[in-house]
């Protein structure tokens, strides 16, 4: 295994960690570039369980946005890379690591977006009237819950990636978020 090109990974992989660690809006379109310039990259949420569906992001929009909203309403990420397990075969390369959220005082300024999440699994209308009731209860027990261990929390995560060298290069063209059953 070529070891300067698991060193280039880790260094895009901190570059991602550092753009989560600054949470810095004003240079999204900045942080951005870390992605392969595509509307067929991915990022998978911690909700995700459909493609297409709540959680499931596909191209650059979509990515952004949620990725704002990461910066603006969720806590403080923090990956660890020193214990990344990074595989490179060509111009692929794909990683996995552990991490862990930190919740901090963004919470309150997320409870509209969370009201207006339960709202609009509220009238999911290709959903049954149970179906909705137990998505939105759901959602909103998990926001409460996060509430009740307040602010400095650590809530652990497992992150994996793919990446490709394009451009001279490693960016991020897949990336999935999960959390552990609950």
């Amino acid at each position: 295994m070529d070891e300067n090109k698991i060193e280039s990974v880790l260094l895009a992989l901190q570059s991602f960690q550092d753009g989560y660690t600054a949470r810095d809006v004003s240079r999204l379109d900045e942080f951005m570039q870390l992605f392969v310039q595509s509307d067929e990259i991915e990022m998978i949420g911690i909700g995700a369980s459909k493609r297409g569906g709540p959680e499931w992001f596909q191209g650059m929009a979509a990515i952004r946005e949620i990725i704002e909203g990461d910066w603006t309403y969720w806590g403080d990420v923090r990956l660890n890379l020193k214990d990344a397990k990074i595989t490179v075969l060509g111009s692929a390369a794909w990683l996995s690591t552990d991490g862990m959220l930190i919740s901090n005082q963004e919470y309150d300024k997320a409870l509209p977006f969370y009201i207006n999440t339960m709202r609009e699994l509220l009238e999911k209308e290709e959903l049954s009237l149970d179906a909705r009731v137990a998505e939105a209860t759901q959602f909103g027990v998990n926001r409460l819950r996060d509430r009740i261990y307040g602010i400095g929390h650590p809530w652990p995560f497992t992150f994996t990636a793919v990446l490709i060298f394009v451009q001279e290069a490693w960016r991020f063209h897949t990336i999935h978020w999960s959390f552990p059953a609950s």
